[in-house]
């Protein structure tokens, strides 16, 4: 039976004020039913217990059940090249041996291993120490044991598969790559961060927050770095607004710097990055008499790399006299969740910039993932 939608609500206002995080519906119902289930109450009674103090353990359960937990090793891979080959540079030639690194929102341990993996062979002659958090006390067990399936190894690419220990079925992470990693649990919103990184690693954890939250959390991240320090950000998630920090071109990834004190901000951009509108308008582009509208498909297919989808939107977006762009989920036979905040964020970029986006979808499961999400057209 569904949740009434008050207790979802109050439901959300509480994992908001918690955690920060800022969830679809039906996410929030569907695990909230859950631990209902598992303790015997009724709906009333469980949102009063997790408003209240004697509720907070609860509370924590909700928060794991509702986390988004999927990593890997090498995930985004454009943006481990980046790592590789503009960050390493950049830390070889500060003059510094010691490179403290945080990664923020790190589940079960794939992005801080690698994280670890990259920098220790490419600057052997450095001190690495790599802070790890995140909300979820689960992932963080799983993450401290540095073991996983065989399996997680699918996406490591062969020059770096010899930082694992393989046996038939369980790969480690090498212990003298492990030990560079220190793993704590932290909420970004509220906890204390780490001072004098020269590397803040936090990718798809933004688009979850409340924007009260997400400012607080980006607060955090800038706070980390030390002058002339990278952060990283999902593709989905920009920080160009924020002041301090340059946008810096890394091969097909972008990343960015604090500024150093005293260095000048970069010239403005004469297009506005990644599908974000320079000035708000009202209503779509009406093109000059004579020219045909400027009219987009972005297909969404079953092999489609959902971790790119966001670069792909705000490349398309940014294209000049662009007045409609049609994302089209007919061809995938799957959705992955994640996908629902990049869409809803594109949405609101692209009505911010004047452009039509229609999210199209005749199949019955694309339009069951639409409404499920919330995207049905307004």
């Amino acid at each position: 039976m569904p949740l009434p939608r008050e207790i979802v609500a109050g439901l959300s206002r509480r994992l908001a004020e918690r955690a920060g995080l800022e969830l679809p519906a039906w996410v929030i119902e569907s695990r909230a039913q859950q631990r209902i289930a598992a303790l015997g109450v009724e709906a009333g009674a469980y949102l009063a217990l997790v408003s209240s103090g004697r509720g907070a353990g609860e509370l924590a359960e909700l928060i794991e059940s509702v986390r988004v937990g999927e990593t890997r090793f090498f995930r985004h891979r454009t943006q481990v090249d980046a790592l590789d080959q503009v960050v390493v540079p950049a830390l070889a030639a500060r003059g510094k041996r010691a490179v403290r690194v945080w990664s923020a929102g790190c589940a079960s341990g794939e992005e801080p291993y690698t994280l670890a993996i990259v920098l220790a062979r490419r600057l052997p002659d450095h001190a690495i120490t790599i802070v790890a958090t995140d909300v979820s006390e689960d992932a963080l067990e799983v993450a401290a044991a540095a073991t996983y399936p065989r399996a997680a190894l699918d996406h490591v690419p062969d020059e770096w598969r010899d930082a694992f220990e393989v046996t038939d079925e369980r790969a480690r992470v090498r212990p003298e790559i492990a030990r560079r990693v220190s793993f704590e649990r932290q909420n970004l919103v509220d906890g204390e961060p780490p001072r004098g990184c020269a590397l803040v690693w936090c990718r798809n954890v933004l688009i979850y927050f409340a924007p009260e939250a997400r400012r607080r959390a980006v607060e955090r991240l800038v706070g980390a770095l030390e002058p002339g320090g990278f952060l990283f950000v999902g593709y989905s998630e920009s920080l160009r607004d924020v002041a301090g920090l340059d946008a810096v071109k890394a091969g097909d990834a972008v990343a960015y710097r604090r500024r150093e004190p005293g260095a000048a901000p970069p010239p403005p951009r004469r297009t506005p990055p990644a599908g974000v509108p320079a000035s708000p308008a009202s209503s779509p582009r009406t093109p000059p008499a004579g020219i045909t509208v400027a009219e987009r498909t972005l297909r969404i297919t079953g092999d489609a790399d959902p971790d790119r989808l966001g670069a792909d939107l705000g490349a398309v977006m940014a294209a000049p006299g662009l007045c409609r762009l049609i994302v089209d989920l007919d061809g995938a036979d799957f959705v992955p969740d994640e996908v629902a905040p990049i869409l809803r964020r594109a949405r609101a970029a692209a009505g911010a910039a004047g452009i039509a986006l229609e999210l199209r979808a005749s199949r019955g499961g694309a339009r069951r993932w639409l409404r499920r999400h919330g995207l049905e057209a307004p």
